[in-house]
């Protein structure tokens, strides 16, 4: 899947939502960073393209609380986890040999 079929499969997982194309690119270039990294590649492989989707989506809807494990307002309170643990076992499935 080229950048292009990446950026338009993010924007369909982000109905409604006006961003930018080089926010949404910038998200799938640290979504990618953050494949590889875990993975110990150098590239994220083909069998993880719409988890690099996926982790953009999550990056995006994450904006303004950077740095923040909890929030609350009112009675309202959300709590996020560094990596959905689906998400987790999806991208270590890849996870290369340590050299």
């Amino acid at each position: 899947m080229d950048t292009q079929q990446k950026l338009s499969l993010l924007r369909a997982h982000l109905p409604g939502e006006e961003a930018q194309d080089a926010l949404l690119l910038s998200l799938l270039e640290d979504a990618a960073a953050l494949i590889c990294a875990l993975t110990w590649r150098k590239e994220v492989p083909k069998e993880l393209e719409n988890a690099q989707v996926r982790l953009a989506v999550i990056f995006f809807n994450r904006m303004g609380m950077e740095g923040e494990a909890a929030h609350q307002e009112g009675d309202v309170r959300r709590s996020v986890s560094d990596l959905p643990e689906a998400l987790r076992k999806e991208i270590f499935a890849f996870r290369r040999a340590c050299t």
